[in-house]
């Protein structure tokens, strides 16, 4: 068995990591692959290096594109990609060499669809900041969306069994994404697109299996859009809510606990819009007003009042008690 794997690389402005992705693909073990750069509108010379790269590797393919973002790029990929199982590479990563090898092994062994592993969080050196992986597992039938699916939603309340939403430590099958027409959406429409993608794909997987290592390198950048302060970020992280909350609604058993999967999720992005507001440049008058406007949204209070509170550590209690009193400083400093 020897299916093909289309890798699809959204690129935007990354020639000083762009080679180093590239080249981390062409060395992969796995050798059935199909690889499909897409340039979204690049401003430096990483259109110039995709079009080198596939002048010299016939093996590869490129798309220029007018920029559109990360989701839709994904998407101009997946429109030409002709592979058994796909998988997404952010250009400003790499991967060890037998990644792909190591993904699709599991596929042949357990006869699942969907394979998902850790990764590596490092520096522009090379330097492992942080590893995550999880523990082997498989999933078949109707778990690969009622158990599986759920620990993407965020962790239960108390607990830390969340596997992260990101979809480039994964390979999908691909025949599951085109029958279903399943799309990413825009991030900048719909922050955290992952998620969304992965809601509407998990519905119709047969299988899944975790495998145990990292092999996928995520670099730190600190000019990527997570890094940067975003005023809507507040916003995004409630249609976010809004659209996951449609998107579950009534889909799961245990409902109650995936939604409350979902809520902690939305409390973990609340901290982060509260930490946006330390790198704002606002006056810390100003920081403390955004907070406290924040604390009295009307889908905070929804979220905390549904949030269950038994088997939250102190610092959890703490975090909603000091939303629930509006206490915009102490927020500030404490989440940094």
């Amino acid at each position: 068995m020897n299916p093909k794997v289309t890798v699809i690389v959204p690129v935007y402005n990354v020639q000083k990591y762009l080679r180093q992705c590239i080249d981390s693909l062409l060395a992969q073990t796995y050798d059935n692959l199909e690889i499909i750069l897409v340039d979204d509108g690049s401003t430096d010379d990483s259109g110039k290096i995709c079009d080198e790269y596939v002048k010299n590797n016939p093996g590869l393919q490129v798309i220029h594109k007018k920029n559109a973002g990360l989701g839709f790029a994904r998407n101009s990929g997946m429109s030409i990609g002709t592979g058994d199982y796909v998988t997404f590479i952010d250009s400003d990563d790499y991967c060890d060499k037998d990644m792909i090898e190591e993904l699709m092994k599991q596929v042949d062994e357990n006869n699942v669809d969907t394979v998902i592993g850790g990764f590596k969080k490092v520096d522009d050196s090379g330097n492992i900041l942080f590893t995550e992986t999880y523990a082997p597992e498989i999933y078949t039938g109707e778990q690969a969306y009622e158990s599986f699916f759920m620990r993407i939603l965020g962790s239960a309340p108390g607990k830390h069994d969340s596997v992260r939403m990101s979809v480039w430590n994964s390979v999908y099958n691909f025949k599951v994404i085109k029958e279903n027409k399943i799309k990413f959406p825009s991030e900048r429409i719909m922050i955290s697109e992952d998620i969304v993608f992965d809601a509407d794909y998990y519905r119709y997987a047969k299988g899944v299996a975790i495998v145990g290592t990292a092999k996928y390198n995520y670099r730190f950048n600190p000019n990527s859009l997570t890094q940067k302060y975003r005023p809507d970020i507040f916003k995004l992280n409630n249609d976010l809510y809004k659209e996951m909350s449609r998107k579950i609604k009534g889909t799961f058993k245990n409902q109650d606990e995936a939604d409350n999967r979902l809520r902690t999720m939305y409390l973990i992005k609340l901290r982060g819009s509260i930490r946006q507001e330390n790198i704002s440049g606002k006056t810390t008058s100003e920081k403390i007003k955004t907070v406290k406007t924040m604390c009295s949204h009307p889908m905070v209070k929804k979220v905390i009042a549904g949030y269950p509170s038994s088997g939250l550590s102190v610092k959890q209690k703490a975090f909603i008690d000091l939303i629930k009193l509006k206490q915009g400083r102490i927020l500030l400093m404490l989440i940094k």
